[in-house]
């Protein structure tokens, strides 16, 4: 079963990032490369997103534990004016951004050939190590009593019977999984989350969905990326369809 078509879709944001094995040097004219040849679209105001990285050491003896905090990697982010679509570069990666309200897998999967075949042109890499598609879902259940989530979800927190209290007041569930025919990686969480004010009222879950395949030891070559996505993409639409009901289903105004 394929994710189905809804006129409600529950879509908060849509990620496709692409990692690169590089032919050269990572330099910081890529950016600017790349920019130019994607600006006609995204004409809004170019930002930085600069990542830190952690490490915590332990001796032998478990004594005077060391946390450090060092610089990572930055990525330049490229948004459309309405800032609700949005590519990112950073190195030796790509991604492809969609915020709600979702333009349509159609409308996301012309922005994501066009930001592989431009990253391509102007970094010149010689394959792809990862490729990952993420679906934050956020599905607001309407409600003046509590809820049963086995109502909406085939996945969810189950409590022993005794011993603990039934009432569930915040949770979250993490799942990963690995196909047996293709060594892809699929991440499930559940969570609660606090509703936005426009849906006061509500119960407002997330379903956040990660789907990728690695190559470590040789790059997928270029030309079989964009296949192995939609791959990745008719995966995860089946994954999110059997982890909800039908009472779920209504909530999206199924076509």
């Amino acid at each position: 079963m394929t994710r189905r078509q809804y006129l409600n879709p529950p879509i908060q944001e849509a990620v496709c990032e692409f990692r690169f094995a590089p032919s050269r040097a990572w330099n910081f004219t890529i950016p600017s490369l790349f920019y130019e040849k994607i600006k006609d679209f995204y004409t809004g105001e170019p930002q930085q997103q600069a990542f830190i990285a952690t490490e915590f050491q332990v001796s032998p003896q478990f004594l005077n534990p060391e946390f450090t905090v060092r610089p990572g990697w930055t990525k330049l982010l490229f948004p459309s004016a309405d800032a609700n679509k949005l590519v990112a570069v950073g190195q030796d990666l790509a991604s492809v951004h969609a915020l709600r309200p979702y333009e349509g897998w159609e409308g996301f999967k012309q922005r994501i050939d066009r930001a592989f075949d431009v990253y391509v042109d102007v970094a010149k890499p010689v394959g792809v190590t990862r490729i990952a598609l993420r679906y934050i879902n956020q599905i607001a259940i309407p409600t003046n009593v509590e809820i049963e989530l086995s109502d909406y979800f085939t996945i969810y927190p189950q409590l022993p019977a005794d011993g603990v209290p039934s009432r569930i007041s915040a949770f979250l569930t993490r799942t990963e999984l690995i196909y047996e025919d293709i060594p892809i990686r699929l991440v499930l969480n559940l969570s609660d989350a606090i509703s936005p004010p426009e849906k006061a009222g509500q119960v407002a879950i997330v379903l956040d969905l990660e789907i990728s395949q690695e190559w470590v030891e040789k790059p997928l070559p270029l030309e079989e990326a964009l296949s192995t996505l939609y791959e990745l993409r008719q995966r995860e639409g089946q994954a999110f369809e059997s982890l909800i009901t039908d009472r779920t289903r209504e909530l999206f105004d199924v076509k």
